[in-house]
């Protein structure tokens, strides 16, 4: 064997490059979604003393807590999706919502492995990652738990982590479509 084959090998980029590479997004990025998300809603479920299942017994628990003037806490059962579109209560609806969500995060892996860009990237695994924290809680109790509130300040939807990364992600998407065609169209001229 030649010195140039022995050491080849290690000039090649490592499959798993955590900092750079797809695994950060597909993985990392989402698992840290997921689990503030989830923590965030344990928290507030606790801080009203409630049962972690309140959104199996109660959907419409009617508790809140006036925390500044700015931002409230309010323990609201949502069984639709992001900003309380598609209200409803049924069966087929949660596990078909739940269906949904597992098979656009299957096709959301497959658009960021064709990703180039960070910001795209970085945007689909927001909405992975959202996506994961809001299908754990509709498929155990039936409907996602939203408490973060600023009614105070006219924005009448209640939400959570897992919303808040959605809306940053296609917020994301939205610039990054702008950004990169930009890109392209002065790269062709």
């Amino acid at each position: 064997m030649n010195k140039t084959a022995k050491t080849s090998w290690v000039k090649q980029p490592f499959p798993l490059d955590l900092w750079r590479g797809f695994w950060v997004y597909a993985l990392a990025i989402p698992a840290v979604i997921v689990i503030l998300d989830q923590l965030t809603k344990y928290w507030a479920i606790r801080f009203f003393d409630v049962p972690h299942n309140i959104c199996e017994i109660n959907t419409r628990p009617g508790l809140s807590y006036e925390f500044s003037p700015i931002v409230d806490l309010a323990l609201v059962c949502n069984p639709g999706i992001s900003w309380g579109l598609l209200q409803g209560d049924s069966s087929l609806k949660r596990w078909a919502l739940t269906i949904f969500a597992a098979v656009m995060c299957v096709v959301l892996l497959y658009v960021l492995a064709k990703s180039k860009d960070w910001l795209n990237r970085l945007s689909i695994a927001l909405i992975i990652g959202g996506a994961i924290g809001n299908g754990i809680d509709r498929a155990l109790y039936g409907a996602v738990t939203d408490f973060i509130n600023f009614s105070d300040i006219g924005f009448r939807w209640v939400f959570n982590v897992a919303d808040s990364a959605i809306t940053c992600g296609v917020i994301g998407l939205i610039i990054a479509s702008f950004v990169y065609k930009s890109d392209e169209a002065a790269t062709e001229n």
